[in-house]
C-alpha cells in the first residue's frame, strides 16, 4: 500500500509462548534479548535502568549495514511494549508487542510491524519483503524464545 508518496507495509503475527506473560515480558528487552536470540546485539544510547523502559534509546547493527536506531515508545510491564526504529536512508518501523494470557502458563504475543519507506531505497526493501519470509522470521523468534524458556525454568 502506498500513502503520502511513500510505501507502507503492515504485518501481524501471533506467537504462542510457553510461559506466563510476567515471565515473558522482561525478555522483550534489548539487553535480555541477548540471552535468547543468537546474533542479537544492542548498544545502549540511553536507559536509566540498563533495560527497556519508556523513552530508552538503543542501536543495533547487522553486518556492515548502518546502525538502526530504536526508541522504546511505550513500556507497560507484562502487557505491552512498543518500539519505533529508524533505518537511516530507508524506513521507519513501528513495532507493537501485546501480551495476553489465554491459559495459565501460556502467553499470546501479538506482534504488529508497520514498515514505512522514507526513500526509494526503502520502497525497494519493502517491496522485496515476502509474507513467507515474515512468517519464517516470526517463527524463528518464537522458537528461540520458547527454547530459552524451556531451558531456564522459573
Amino acid at each position: 500500500m502506498r500513502t503520502n508518496n511513500g510505501s507502507r507495509l503492515t504485518r501481524e503475527y501471533r506467537q504462542t509462548l510457553r510461559a506466563n506473560r510476567e515471565r515473558v515480558f522482561p525478555l522483550l528487552c534489548p539487553e535480555r534479548e541477548k540471552q535468547w536470540l543468537p546474533g542479537w546485539d544492542a548498544r545502549w544510547i540511553h536507559s536509566d535502568s540498563g533495560f527497556a523502559e519508556r523513552r530508552a534509546v538503543f542501536a543495533t547493527r547487522h553486518g556492515e549495514a548502518m546502525e538502526v536506531i530504536w526508541v522504546v515508545a511505550e513500556h507497560h510491564p507484562a502487557h505491552r511494549v512498543h518500539f519505533v526504529r529508524w533505518h537511516p536512508d530507508a524506513m521507519v518501523v513501528d513495532i507493537e508487542l501485546d501480551l495476553s494470557s489465554p491459559q495459565r502458563d501460556t502467553t499470546a504475543l501479538d506482534v504488529r510491524y508497520a514498515y514505512t519507506a522514507t526513500s526509494e531505497q526503502g520502497v525497494a526493501l519493502i517491496e522485496a519483503m515476502t509474507l513467507d519470509s515474515w512468517h519464517a522470521q516470526m517463527k524463528n523468534w518464537e522458537d528461540h524464545l520458547n527454547a530459552w524458556l524451556a531451558a531456564h525454568p522459573a
